[in-house]
């Protein structure tokens, strides 16, 4: 049986509190808990030695075990639990035996949240006997215990904020039950008599469970599991007494060790590397989130990409945190993602990226980093919470397996073309997702007109989820391109072939919380779980707009791709609508030279490949290129396969044009030779003619 109660304290309760306290405290002495007979317990950790710290009131040596940090205290120094690892242990038979009325109090700064309760102190056995000191997964306060032969739960209704000392105080009464105290305020109280049942045949833990424990609020039960956690807090002064503190005794006490400082726990924004703008180019790094979360990696200093633009201040990131799905950064911060191939079952839930948390199965490598293009390489195996593959071959035992290939141009554009490898059926590969930084909610990332969408005509219409969720099927007809409308001057957008379909991501909502569909189980989280409710924006999270649904081409044997361009910008409907244009009709190119063949145009790259005989360039070759309205040329690249590395010029309509700032070429060496890469910066709804002459 489980005895529930908390306490609302409104307003006016707590005012006529803290009036009573102070009219008592005006007229007489504040009695004291100084009397080491009355302290069983006192943490003050201040420092650690040979991986123990000491309980200064008997003297007890305690293991501290995990990742973890001395920082500046309430008084001294104080520890810094990391959220994953720490926890302070004490033999059962060294444990001190609480008979009576007994109180636990201790100093706590959160950085998050935990992923459901985690005790501060705590000597329990499975809800049956013992105390539990805890901090829930929105932040409230609750003291669980054995009474009799009851499990009984003291919870609060009020949350304790982030990052802010909080002295935490639990009472229990033999006569009269629990009390539960935030700083010098009740804030729960449940009304019981009886004795501790103890649970003197446990250890004594402190910041961690005892076992893993499954994260609260899952989206489907059975797939999130159990995991081990711990307090992502600073703790000090953590203290046992033998008797119940009363309402002066607190408030002497929360007065006494005010702290002087803020915690230690500077606010966590997603890394992303120097704001631009930047050189155009790929670059290998290791990009820092914070302190604790950094020292999880296994890694080296190559482990992420950045991608930067000449003249913008737009990056790509590919990061561990994502598991390297890669994520458009506007000017302010903002980070706008998107999905990996998935599939889904009803045994197991999503089969994707996000549940590799430790990136065991997913990497990514740079291909190309020229100036004319940067090529992306990010390689996936796609998991359950169950670290199962999907739909693995029977005999060979391959699963699906993706290769996706992220082409950049200096123009703030890339190609995203998916390769999927599959026996099965063809896995989903997009999501319009939409990343938060911890403290921030989806409406204070993108307005609640939070879609648009453009066809080929340059028709738009902008969707609203200000009331409801919208019929993105309502307009304009035939729609290729969305426009996500972040709180930013740069707008992440994305151009789909004709074909596709998008709808509104409509299902997980929950009214009362966010317009939108939000999750804290990825990013950056380590938890095993295929969706998470967000409770608080205590963590990095994400949420939902669409779905666009490209069209999936059959390759040979078992492959499957798609692509689509991404980019982000300021550009008009129409102007996005001629950008569509330009890589769906591409304009036709006539090509005119000796030893030279091809002129194809290739969506996967944006480009169109030429191939030259053997001696590479060694005569001028004409490329006529026949744009019109309907066939615009919106910059232009040119693969020239099996060129050699000759140098040429360029020519536009018979005018010579600036390397660097008209054109970029780059060289891209293979085993049997040499391809160029040619970029033109020109945007043309006329003909024109390109030249190049060797030199």
């Amino acid at each position: 049986m489980v005895v529930k109660n908390s306490y609302g304290g409104g307003k006016m309760k707590k005012f006529f509190l803290a009036i009573t306290l102070g009219f008592f405290l005006s007229l007489s002495p504040i009695p004291g808990l100084s009397q080491s007979n009355d302290v069983l317990a006192w943490w003050k950790l201040d420092n650690v030695e040979k991986g123990k710290v000491i309980d200064s009131a008997s003297g007890v040596e305690d293991i501290i075990s995990g990742n973890f940090r001395l920082v500046s205290g309430v008084t001294g120094q104080a520890l810094k639990f990391d959220g994953f690892t720490t926890v302070i242990r004490r033999k059962a038979e060294l444990a001190p035996p609480l008979t009576g009325d007994f109180s636990l109090q201790a100093w706590v700064a959160l950085a998050e949240y935990p992923w459901n309760w985690c005790p501060i102190i705590a000597q329990e056995k499975e809800g049956k006997e013992g105390y539990y000191l805890a901090i829930g997964p929105r932040g409230e306060v609750g003291l669980k215990m054995a009474v009799n032969d009851q499990w009984v739960e003291c919870v609060t209704e009020a949350k304790i904020p982030l990052r802010t000392w909080q002295l935490l105080t639990a009472v229990f009464e033999e006569k009269t039950g629990i009390k539960v105290f935030i700083g010098g305020s009740l804030a729960g109280e449940l009304k019981i008599s009886g004795q501790l049942k103890p649970a003197s045949d446990v250890d004594l833990i402190i910041g961690m469970n005892r076992e893993k424990k499954t994260p609260s609020d899952p989206v489907r039960p059975f797939a999130t599991l159990p995991a081990w956690f711990s307090l992502d807090a600073i703790l000090d002064e953590i203290k046992i007494y033998n008797c119940s503190m009363n309402g002066q005794e607190i408030i002497a006490s929360y007065n006494s060790h005010q702290p002087k400082k803020a915690p230690a726990i500077p606010e966590r924004k997603m890394p992303s590397g120097p704001a631009g703008p930047g050189r155009f180019g790929a670059y290998y790094t290791k990009l820092s989130y914070y302190e604790e979360w950094d020292a999880l990696w296994r890694s080296g200093p190559f482990s992420d990409v950045v991608v930067q633009f000449d003249g913008s201040p737009i990056r790509v990131v590919f990061w561990r945190g994502t598991r390297y799905s890669p994520v458009w950064v506007m000017e302010n911060g903002l980070w706008m993602a998107d999905q990996s191939a998935e599939s889904f079952t009803d045994k197991e839930g999503c089969f994707e990226h996000m549940l590799d948390a430790r990136t065991l199965h997913s990497h990514v490598r740079v291909i190309e980093n020229t100036p004319a293009r940067v090529v992306v390489h990010w390689r996936y195996i796609p998991v359950s919470v169950y670290q199962h593959y999907s739909q693995p071959e029977e005999i060979t035992g391959w699963p699906d397996a993706v290769d996706e290939y992220y082409t950049f141009y200096p123009d703030v554009l890339g190609v995203r073309k998916v390769v999927m490898w599959t026996s099965g059926q063809p896995l989903g590969p997009q999501e319009a997702i939409v990343l938060c930084h911890p403290g921030q909610l989806p409406e204070d990332v993108v307005n609640l007109d939070a879609l648009t969408l453009i066809n080929l005509k340059g028709e738009a219409k902008t969707h609203s989820w200000a009331e409801k969720l919208p019929d993105l099927q309502s307009g304009p007809a035939n729609a290729v391109i969305q426009v996500i409308n972040l709180k930013s001057e740069w707008k992440p957008f994305e151009i789909y072939e004709p074909g596709c379909r998008i709808t509104v991501f409509g299902i997980e909502l929950r009214s009362g919380v966010s317009r939108f569909p939000w999750w804290n189980h990825w990013p950056v989280a380590q938890i095993p779980s295929d969706g998470r409710y967000a409770q608080a924006p205590d963590k990095a999270s994400h949420f939902s707009l669409s779905w666009a649904r490209p069209p999936i081409h059959k390759g040979p044997g078992v492959i499957y791709w798609a692509n689509w361009l991404y980019g982000a910008g300021k550009k008009t409907p129409a102007e996005l609508a001629q950008l569509a244009k330009s890589w769906i009709s591409p304009p036709p190119i006539m090509v005119k030279g000796e030893g030279v063949s091809g002129g194809e145009y290739d969506r996967g790259q944006r480009a169109y490949e030429l191939t030259f005989a053997a001696g590479g360039i060694s005569q001028p070759v004409s490329i006529e290129v026949k744009a019109s309205p309907e066939s615009p040329a919106a910059n232009l690249c040119l693969v020239l396969k099996n060129s050699g590395e000759r140098g040429f010029e360029v020519l536009l309509d018979g005018q010579k044009l600036q390397r660097g700032k008209d054109y970029q070429t780059g060289v891209i060496k293979t085993l049997e030779g040499a391809d160029v890469v040619l970029w033109v910066n020109k945007t043309s709804e006329k003909p024109f003619r390109i030249a190049i002459n060797p030199l």
